[in-house]
């Protein structure tokens, strides 16, 4: 059985499309959709999950954790989705929507692979009148990574993963001191991937991702790229990956290459907004060794209420 899981916070209308998404998957063999609200103040989240259209073969369950941090929900997802017998776990965010061969085709790609985690690209989708970024469409989508020459699947917001994998890092997988600033996910695949798992990439197991207005600009680019460098400094300290070197080596060659920058890897792609990109995440990098953090998911109080869950199938 596979559970399909999302966390969300305060995105209902979000949640709708992602679930009308998933009512088209192809489904191959008994599924379960997990929501798990970490806000729980929306009276009608409940009923537009537990009524939502769903695919032969599905049943569907709601849960509030009420202690905040996406480490928490992300964590809730899995205790539920193990308590469920699950043998896999996917993962989705709550601003995607799946393409109707999104589920089938990871677990193809595990079938053929047996990999232990398999993960998939996520496409921005701009408003009308944001199309001209449609070209520079990478800056905000996920792309295939590789890590010491293997493939390296770095972020939860598509994958697919054994359920035996995902315990092997214990009863919360996803470490609550990236709670509020984010790169918890990034820390759960570098733990797999040092402990020896293999991971794999299925292309056409694709995501498309709202991309608001507020987000579709340079300004938000650079906040996130100066997050990514930020947080990076911690999980390379908190897991360290041979033979890369020391966070402070990292970041000293990271400034020596800066110049020529828009001439290496991705920089060629997009040189200009990619050198000034960079100039931000070395900022972050930075930043971090100074003691300085980044708060991604910060909050102005903790949500509240008790923990409750339902199904329907």
């Amino acid at each position: 059985m596979i559970a399909i899981c999302a966390c969300t916070y305060k995105r209902r209308f979000g949640l709708i499309k992602l679930l009308e998404s998933l009512a088209k998957l192809e489904i191959e063999q008994d599924t379960s959709i997990i929501i798990v609200d970490n806000d729980g103040t929306d009276p009608k989240m409940e009923g537009v999950v537990l009524n939502a259209p769903l695919p032969p073969r599905t049943t569907i369950h709601y849960f509030i954790e009420p202690v905040p941090g996406i480490s928490a929900a992300r964590n809730r997802a899995v205790a539920e989705a193990a308590n469920l017998g699950a043998e896999f776990i996917a993962m989705l965010d709550d601003d995607e929507w799946a393409t109707p061969r999104w589920l089938a085709e990871l677990t193809r790609v595990q079938r053929e692979t047996q990999a232990a985690v398999v993960g998939g690209p996520v496409k921005p989708v701009f408003s009308e009148n944001r199309q001209n970024l449609n070209k520079l469409w990478s800056l905000w989508g996920v792309e295939r990574m590789v890590l010491n020459g293997k493939p390296f699947v770095f972020c939860t917001c598509n994958f697919l993963a054994r359920m035996d994998a995902v315990l092997s890092l214990g009863n919360e997988p996803f470490d609550k001191a990236y709670g509020i600033t984010g790169g918890g996910d990034t820390v759960f695949f570098r733990k797999l991937f040092r402990d020896g798992y293999q991971m794999a990439w299925a292309d056409e197991a694709l995501l498309y991702e709202d991309m608001p207005d507020a987000r579709a600009n340079l300004g938000w680019l650079r906040q996130r790229r100066y997050r990514a460098g930020n947080v990076a400094v911690r999980w390379e300290l908190d897991v360290p990956i041979p033979p890369h070197p020391s966070p402070v080596v990292k970041t000293l060659l990271s400034l020596a290459r800066f110049p020529v920058f828009p001439l290496t890897g991705w920089g060629r792609r997009h040189p200009l907004t990619g050198w000034l990109l960079e100039a931000e995440r070395l900022r972050g990098r930075i930043s971090a060794h100074f003691g300085h953090f980044y708060s991604e998911y910060k909050r102005p109080a903790a949500s509240g209420g008790e923990k409750t869950s339902t199904n329907r199938g």
